[in-house]
């Protein structure tokens, strides 16, 4: 048996006290009665969590395909970090985004293009991944990337880059073009 783990390790810099409140109230769990949304803390005692219309993160709200959970977490590790005052480039503080084992790289994309579309629609933002396994199991290793704009995520993986090199590299073999000729080891 072999553990897989999806490892990541990202920042957004330069944070204002107002963005990061928008993330901490991202973060937050929160359960919905109809057009009610109420924290753990604001939670009315009639309101029985077990019978919300949905309940979650709220930055997954109106995340399609996203389940409600009563258990839901964020999915990935976060940080806020306080720059030191000598960097120049990126000061302020910077919200630490990352997996040690697992993390929810939809629930990444989908909160960090929200982000961007409310405070920062002319910046862009990427993170790559790595695929690992505790063991050397064949085609448990990749990793991937994702490229995230108020527009929209553009996203990459190892596996779909190798493959399509592979067919490039038959259909110039079957051309009869060098670079063709071999087999895949």
């Amino acid at each position: 048996m072999a553990d897989n783990y999806l490892e990541f390790s990202e920042e957004i810099t330069g944070l204002t006290e107002e963005e990061t409140q928008w993330w901490l109230d991202q973060f937050e769990p929160v359960y919905v009665f109809g057009d009610k949304e109420y924290t753990e803390a604001n939670l009315p005692a009639e309101c029985d969590t077990a019978k919300a219309d949905w309940s979650g993160c709220r930055g997954y709200r109106d995340m399609p395909d996203c389940e409600s959970s009563p258990f839901a977490q964020v999915g990935f590790a976060y940080a806020f970090i306080e720059a030191p005052a000598e960097d120049d480039v990126d000061s302020g503080r910077c919200l630490h985004i990352y997996s040690q084992d697992w993390g929810s790289l939809d629930g990444v994309a989908h909160l960090v293009q929200k982000f961007l579309k409310q405070f920062r629609p002319k910046e862009c933002w990427s993170l790559t991944w790595a695929e690992t396994c505790s063991k050397p199991h064949i085609g448990n290793f990749g990793g991937g990337w994702m490229f995230v704009t108020a527009e929209g995520v553009e996203w990459g993986d190892t596996f779909s880059q190798a493959e399509a090199l592979w067919k490039n590299f038959q259909q110039r073999a079957a051309e009869g073009k060098p670079g063709g000729e071999g087999r895949s080891p």
